[in-house]
């Protein structure tokens, strides 16, 4: 009986035990359990309520409104700061030929942070950033803004410094007016601490930034504690190169200028005017180029403008014969003579040989060919993108006047070309060619800069001999030549940049 009373209160003892082990258990378990649900749940009313701050910081910054007030809510073990010297945003322009780069735009970013335990809420650059765990993710984006090839930035900067805690209400501010960064009739840089001043050349002259972008990249740079943020961000919004330096904490994004666009200067001999994000496909909308005599002979000249990319070649080629280049404008008969133009394309990289396209009847005096007169000299007038001028396939007449050494692509006159096909989706294409089949020239000239990719030199050459700088006036020379530009995201034509301030009081 006593042996039985024994264990009946030792199992009671041990009963009591194991209830009051587990009990603490579970409220141990259940205390960090709800910690770690108010710790969400507070990280998550502050993400709502930055969104709305990001919101009405950008009616402000963007002038829709003086002030705006944001009510942020009551932080349970965070604080709430703005700090003006957090981050920086640079812009800069590398000149694609000369290789200088001009920096448009460096200046801090500033931020308004919530920080709680391991975790950051933070409104910088106009957007909302969550930092936790080592890693950082996008909230709400940043002004950054990129529509086909066109760039506007709006630059959100806070420009003050406050805390709280508890109960916070945040007023935003304008701060001082919208500075046009870009484009504008007065170049702006940054004197390190954010103020703009002007920018000389060495004559005196003050630089004009304008719209299209010509030549080269532009770069956008982000040193920022959420920096692999922004660059997840560059990355969903281009298909530019995007780079992080995790030693630097910065994040880039660099965009290809479209190049050439509109009207040129002749190149001096065997230089090329930038073709920089032509669209696939027949783009070219408009190529007129016209060259004019200098004071040396213009006799048997030829002159050409040719591409050399990789495996593929083309060169468009017009020859004005012995005894007219000279007298043309001065006592010749205009009409008299014809003039005799060739055509070749060749890629390497397939069977075919190279296609040629000839006439040897151009008439001197008109069409979209032809020689006119400019204050007593010949000047060679060519529309590339003119139907009016037809050219048969098959054959070559400039003979070995040319940029390109056809003979080392086996080009010859006395050999029937292959049969080709043009096989885009424009102007009539697809379409197949036999030899002595006709093209007109804007057709030929859309095709053969479609068979390029989208970034290459369009270069000028003409002869006979090196005497080209005496023959032809290349500061009184030029064309125009106008095409679609490339979509994907990773080109630039129109940059548009404001600076745009505010202040941001905690109460």
């Amino acid at each position: 009986m006593t042996d039985r009373a024994v264990s009946s209160n030792l199992g009671l003892v041990l009963l009591l035990a194991l209830t009051v082990v587990g009990a603490g258990a579970v409220v141990g378990i259940g205390g960090t359990a709800f910690e770690d649900i108010q710790h969400q749940t507070s990280v998550d009313r502050t993400e709502h309520a930055m969104t709305l701050l990001d919101a009405e910081a950008a009616v402000v910054g963007l002038g829709g409104a003086d002030t705006r007030t944001v009510r942020l809510g009551r932080t349970t073990s965070g604080d709430y700061a703005t700090d003006a010297d957090t981050g920086w945003l640079r812009i800069a322009h590398t000149n694609y030929t000369a290789n200088e780069t001009e920096t448009i735009y460096n200046a801090s970013l500033g931020s308004v942070t919530y920080r709680t335990g391991g975790t950051t809420v933070a409104y910088q650059g106009g957007g909302v950033w969550r930092q936790q765990n080592g890693g950082t993710s996008m909230v709400s984006p940043p002004e950054f803004h990129y529509r086909g090839t066109t760039l506007t930035l709006p630059v959100l900067r806070v420009r003050s410094n406050d805390a709280a805690t508890g109960e916070t209400t945040a007023t935003v501010s304008q701060d001082g007016e919208l500075t046009r960064i870009y484009p504008t009739e007065v170049a702006t840089d940054t004197d390190g601490v954010g103020a703009p001043y002007d920018v000389a050349n060495p004559d005196g002259s003050i630089r004009q930034y304008d719209n299209p972008v010509r030549n080269g990249t532009v770069s956008v740079t982000v040193h920022s504690e959420y920096y692999r943020g922004w660059a997840e961000y560059f990355r969903t919004r281009t298909t530019g190169t995007v780079t992080v330096d995790d030693a630097n904490r910065t994040a880039t994004v660099v965009l290809e200028t479209t190049g050439q666009v509109g009207a040129f200067q002749l190149p001096a001999k065997n230089e090329g005017v930038a073709v920089r994000g032509i669209g696939s496909g027949h783009s070219v909308t408009e190529f007129e180029t016209s060259i004019k005599k200098d004071s040396g002979t213009f006799n048997n000249l030829w002159a050409s403008f040719y591409i050399e990319e990789g495996d593929r070649a083309y060169e468009a080629v017009v020859e004005v014969p012995n005894g007219i280049g000279n007298n043309y404008c001065n006592g010749g008969t205009p009409g008299s003579e014809t003039l005799a133009m060739d055509i070749y394309y060749h890629d390497a990289g397939t069977p075919e040989g190279v296609q040629m396209w000839s006439n040897d009847s151009i008439p001197s005096d008109s069409g979209p060919v032809q020689l006119a007169c400019d204050g007593g000299d010949t000047v060679i007038e060519i529309d590339f993108t003119s139907t009016g001028q037809t050219f048969t396939y098959g054959g070559s007449n400039v003979d070995d006047d040319t940029a390109i050494d056809w003979d080392d692509r086996n080009a010859s006159a006395s050999v029937k070309p292959d049969p080709t096909t043009f096989d885009h989706s424009s102007d009539g294409e697809p379409r197949n060619y036999d030899y002595g089949d006709t093209q007109n020239l804007r057709i030929l000239t859309r095709h053969y800069f479609a068979e390029f990719d989208s970034d290459f030199d369009l270069r000028v050459s003409h002869g006979p001999g090196n005497r080209g700088t005496t023959q032809i006036d290349t500061s009184a020379s030029g064309g125009t030549l106008r095409y679609d530009t490339a979509g994907g995201g990773s080109f630039i034509t129109y940059l548009h940049v404001t600076e745009n301030n505010v202040t941001v009081e905690l109460n």
